[in-house]
């Protein structure tokens, strides 16, 4: 569980869910680019990397021979211009839905209801926003988009196995 009172990102922000709209921008401008390092780094690591599979039950993905932990963040349909927060997909496994559940305490620092409403309209940028924060808060080394027919699912992705 991410620590904030540790962390130089969430260590300067105001306590018990009060972010104006200003400070909320500066703190999602601020993991934009911390995820976008550790996506660089992360890309770098698979980049000749082709094979690829993931599984919601064991909570892992399997890229060429690297073994990684992850947690599903959400899923994002393009043509409704919908997400939904994997704690909240009854199509989910269990434990991945319980793990993706921290993410709602992100409502905790910011006051923000959009991480404790199980899905609300968001275009696509908002989706990967929504994994910048996730990233951030998970302590994730980057994320992994699944694109399928009618939707997009995010999945943070952690250390090597």
């Amino acid at each position: 569980m991410h620590d904030s009172s540790n962390c130089p990102i969430c260590r300067g922000l105001p306590i018990h869910g009060s972010l104006s709209d200003e400070e909320f921008s500066a703190f999602l401008d601020i993991c934009r680019g911390e995820l976008a390092e550790k996506q660089g780094r992360f890309q770098k690591g698979i980049e000749k990397e082709t094979n690829w599979h993931f599984d919601l039950t064991d909570c892992i993905v399997v890229i060429g021979d690297c073994r990684f932990g992850i947690t599903p963040i959400g899923t994002h349909s393009a043509e409704q211009q919908t997400w939904l927060w994997a704690w909240a997909n009854e199509d989910f496994p269990s434990n991945a839905r319980e793990a993706s559940r921290q993410l709602q305490s992100l409502h905790d620092v910011t006051g923000f209801r959009v991480f404790i409403d199980p899905g609300i309209g968001a275009s696509s940028l908002d989706a990967q926003d929504f994994s910048a924060l996730a990233a951030h808060w998970l302590n994730a080394i980057g994320f992994f988009r699944v694109p399928s027919n009618d939707q997009t699912l995010y999945l943070a992705v952690h250390d090597g196995q």
